[in-house]
């Protein structure tokens, strides 16, 4: 009987706990002229910038882990599912003069507020995951990186267009509120 109960109680929580691919991770903007310090008020509209670039998506709930600010282990809610928060930071727009490019990066460890000469960044449009190197910074004055710099990034010189707040955030693992119970009532039955 002992591994009975065991087989249908590790059927039942496969049923209930649906498994989410690493993939299924959002890259988000938050519009508007942001920071990293305000929580956003229900309503706020969010840039998605992968894998669906240029999606707009409302905040219908936001939860913060106690710190104040927006940062990882939040959560937040768009079209009624619920997403943690598993990074939260700063989005550089840029735009480069002479080639055209433009592209959403943001850095791979947390930035230093001052030079971020030897950084390394992760485009998150148009090429996801491609990782670039800053190799050099000139700074328009005021000591601290920002809109107006400018930055050489694989050979090639960028302007810092805008400097935005950016979340990664994935799905959190949903349990309906009847699939406890449902459970709970299936073992009762049994005895």
């Amino acid at each position: 009987m002992k591994s009975f109960l065991t087989l249908t109680l590790v059927g039942a929580l496969a049923v209930a706990a649906p498994a989410y691919a690493q993939d299924a991770s959002i890259y988000l903007e938050l519009m508007g002229d942001p920071t990293r310090d305000e929580i956003p008020e229900n309503g706020a509209a969010w840039h998605e910038l992968w894998p669906e670039f240029c999606a707009v998506l409302i905040q219908e709930d936001y939860g913060d882990n106690g710190d104040g600010v927006i940062s990882a282990c939040d959560y937040i809610m768009f079209q009624r599912t619920t997403y943690h928060v598993e990074w939260a930071g700063p989005t550089y727009y840029i735009e480069s003069d002479c080639s055209g490019e433009a592209g959403w990066l943001e850095p791979t460890e947390p930035p230093s507020g001052g030079s971020p000469v030897c950084e390394v960044w992760h485009w998150v449009y148009p090429d996801f995951c491609r990782e670039s190197h800053v190799e050099h910074w000139i700074d328009q004055g005021d000591g601290i990186f920002g809109v107006g710099d400018s930055v050489e990034i694989d050979g090639t010189w960028y302007e810092v267009i805008a400097v935005g707040v950016n979340i990664t955030a994935t799905p959190s693992s949903p349990v309906e509120q009847g699939t406890w119970s449902s459970i709970k009532h299936f073992f009762r039955e049994l005895f």
